[in-house]
């Protein structure tokens, strides 16, 4: 039988350095197919599972397709984007 519950998403940070973090953990090799292994691991089998990937607006694009890259390459289909607002500068 099936579950009902809604599952958790996975979540997968980038920060504007390129630093990828898969459910807070960071993916200390950001290239591609390291970044593809990592969230296989964490992953598992399970491809249905929803996956949020979060960036602020100082992100390149490049790191949030990489990203997207290794989810295809993967078979995930449900992803959606969110954005992340920018901390701002302390003011003295």
């Amino acid at each position: 039988a099936e579950s009902t519950e809604p599952r958790e998403a996975l979540t997968i940070m980038i920060d504007r350095d390129g630093h990828y973090y898969i459910d807070n953990n960071e993916v200390l090799n950001p290239g591609l197919d390291s970044l593809t292994e990592a969230i296989e691991k964490v992953a598992g089998d399970d491809r249905d599972q929803p996956v949020t990937l979060r960036a602020d607006a100082m992100t390149p694009h490049q790191f949030v397709v990489t990203a997207m890259d290794a989810l295809g390459r993967l078979g995930f289909t449900r992803l959606s984007i969110a954005t992340t607002p920018t901390q701002a500068t302390a003011h003295p």
